[in-house]
């Protein structure tokens, strides 16, 4: 017999009989689950889904940390950069004429062999004054002298390898001013915008911006039932819409430990390798989790639990 459509007598009636007894109290089962819950638990026995947005993993807006005028935008928007590929150039003829003039003095070595020959003749003197001190042809004066003569050749000669170090050093100072002239890309990307054009200041502006695209991070906001099931390094599959369409594999690396009370709702992101650049940013998508869906919040409980009001309201 089927119960779809029955009469309540002949309901009563057939409740006696063998097979219409079995099949109509498991209706009477499921209908009491359905009064109980307000809905079937077949309904989540399904793969968990949610909606999401695919994003870049980060935005980058270059500044600089001196104020220079711009003299050449090496890239444009829309052009994919490299980390460390120049940018943005800037105004730098008196870094160069540093950098030019220090390069010389590093390179310099009149000066060191100048004292080393000094050194040299001080030596020589000193080992001649010397035989002729114990000859007893000069007085001891003398002998004192030359021996001081040595001494201080030695010092000068220190004294222009000292100075050899130092140039070295200020040729490092006038390359590192001159590097920070150029903006390179601190990341591999994409340039989003430009704020800034040739001839124009960048004092306390920002002059560009990245995205990086090579790992994208997705992002949805999961219901309060959800919470403890999403984990930390759970792997998903992330469905994308057109014009892509296809599945991608992701992994949780945020999960949001503060719920919004107002929404019942919490923030959760999923990072995605992008190497070769076949996902998009800006689309939106569904994230497919292994467990199945849970009930509401407030079935959990049977609905047992009230909500929280400020002093004064009514429960």
């Amino acid at each position: 017999m089927s119960c779809r459509k029955y009469n309540p007598y002949v309901f009563i009636k057939t409740l006696f009989s063998s097979n219409g007894a079995i099949s109509c109290l498991k209706l009477v089962t499921t209908l009491s689950v359905l009064l109980m819950f307000g809905k079937s638990s077949v309904a989540n026995e399904e793969s968990a889904k949610l909606a999401c947005l695919i994003k870049p993993e980060m935005y980058v807006e270059l500044s600089s940390s001196i104020d220079a005028i711009v003299d050449k935008m090496l890239v444009k928007t829309g052009d994919y950069v490299v980390k460390g590929q120049p940018l943005v150039q800037l105004e730098a003829s008196v870094e160069r004429a540093r950098v030019d003039l220090a390069k010389i003095q590093a390179k310099s070595n009149s000066e060191i062999e100048s004292r080393k020959v000094q050194l040299l003749y001080a030596k020589r003197n000193k080992k001649h004054i010397n035989q002729l001190y114990e000859k007893k042809l000069i007085s001891e004066f003398e002998n004192y002298t030359a021996g001081t003569e040595v001494a201080l050749a030695e010092i000068e000669l220190a004294k222009a390898i000292e100075n050899r170090q130092l140039a070295n050093l200020n040729l490092d100072v006038a390359e590192t001013q001159l590097s920070l002239r150029s903006i390179l890309s601190p990341i591999n990307g994409l340039v989003v915008e430009r704020y800034a054009m040739v001839g124009e200041t960048v004092s306390e502006r920002s002059i560009m911006k990245l995205a990086q695209i090579d790992t994208l991070r997705v992002e949805l906001i999961a219901p309060t039932e959800y919470f403890g099931l999403i984990k930390k390094g759970m792997d998903v599959e992330v469905y994308t819409e057109k014009p892509i369409n296809q599945i991608f594999k992701a992994k949780v690396s945020m999960v949001d430990q503060l719920i919004d009370p107002a929404s019942g709702s919490f923030t959760v992101h999923m990072t995605v390798p992008n190497p070769d650049d076949q996902l998009v940013s800006g689309v939106n998508c569904l994230v497919s989790f292994e467990f199945n869906t849970p009930l509401p919040s407030d079935q959990n409980l049977g609905g047992s639990l009230g909500y929280y009001q400020p002093s004064g309201g009514k429960r």
